[in-house]
């Protein structure tokens, strides 16, 4: 009998310390899952979809310090997550414009009054102080959110920029020319949200022996201009 007791409280005693544990994974899991949003944090989110496109799918976030990540999918492809770091100055720079359009105290929803679903999706998020505001719209004439919306447009142009140059680099080394071409365009025409991005990137493909001289000789190029601020 004494036996029986003495197994019994163990088997209880263990099922409790079971149950305790269990209890305490929960709680630290929903902890842990919580969003800056919920703990006060300010993040900053943009959302492009469109199915029609190459890339039906650009999604940039970072925080007040300018860490984030970039993400996006190509049609028929898996998504691709990649880090992202943007500038203290670009932080500010979008602030400004939030507090200029007083997003988080507005109703206005910033949507065109005719549809033009066709030209894709565009979803803002922001959040700050524990408060959160979320817009989705395809077309707005209000040009304050437009200077917004190309800050981040040009952001995802840069991102996929690098991401395409560090491929071609590893994978197709002849076909950085191409892209240093396209870079280039995209330099001239404004589409860049931070030219200095790509220095360190370009200084490697300038002393790169793998990939062809006359993409060597275009990074060095590229760099001087960058450098100039052209």
């Amino acid at each position: 009998m004494h036996r029986l007791l003495q197994a019994a409280l163990t088997f209880s005693f263990i099922l409790i310390f079971g149950l305790s544990l269990q209890a305490q994974t929960r709680i630290e899991t929903s902890t842990a899952g919580q969003g800056a949003s919920s703990s006060g944090g300010t993040t900053y989110r943009y959302l492009f979809e469109n199915d029609r496109f190459t890339t039906p799918r650009q999604e940039i976030e970072f925080d007040e310090t300018g860490r984030g990540k970039f993400s996006f999918k190509k049609k028929d492809g898996d998504e691709i997550v990649n880090k992202l770091e943007v500038s203290k100055e670009l932080v500010a720079q979008v602030n400004s414009i939030l507090d200029e359009l007083n997003f988080l105290n507005s109703t206005e929803d910033y949507q065109y009054k005719k549809d033009f679903s066709h030209l894709g999706n565009v979803t803002l998020t922001h959040a700050r102080s524990g408060r959160e505001r979320r817009v989705t719209f395809n077309y707005t004439d209000n040009q304050v959110m437009n200077r917004l919306v190309e800050i981040f447009r040009n952001i995802a142009t840069q991102e996929t920029r690098v991401f395409e140059l560090q491929t071609v680099r590893q994978t197709d080394p002849i076909s950085t020319p191409a892209q240093l071409r396209i870079l280039e365009s995209e330099l001239k025409s404004k589409h860049i949200a931070e030219p200095q991005r790509l220095t360190p990137l370009l200084q490697d493909i300038r002393t790169d022996e793998s990939v062809p001289l006359i993409a060597r000789n275009h990074a060095e190029r590229l760099l001087k201009s960058i450098q100039k601020g052209k």
